[in-house]
């Protein structure tokens, strides 16, 4: 049997909290993979621009959400540029960005 969620976060969740938490840093991921695709950037390019390792980027990459921080997302993304407004409405988290400078 199979039980509806509406959300896809809250069947791997504990607490209703922690699939908002999921989809927070799912959505930050994205962004950074969209980046790393529109930019060409292999993994070791990718590494030095965003100042992490090649093997986070890889983790990145693979969508390994439990190995970021909304903290080390957000430097991420900030490193290229980004400005964050995150707004909640009816406890649904999102989050809209917009590029100040370019990345090389």
């Amino acid at each position: 049997m199979f039980t509806k969620v509406s959300n896809v976060w809250e069947s791997s969740a504990k607490s209703p909290e922690e699939a908002k938490l999921l989809e927070l840093k799912a959505q930050m991921m994205i962004v950074i993979r969209e980046l790393i695709s529109s930019k060409g950037w292999n993994q070791v390019e990718a590494a030095k621009q965003l100042k992490i390792t090649q093997p986070r980027v890889s983790n990145l990459t693979n969508g390994q959400i439990s190995k970021f921080s909304l903290d080390s997302l957000y430097e991420m993304l900030a490193i290229c540029g980004y400005n964050f407004e995150l707004s909640i409405v009816d406890g649904i988290p999102s989050v809209e960005t917009a590029t100040e400078k370019a990345v090389a």
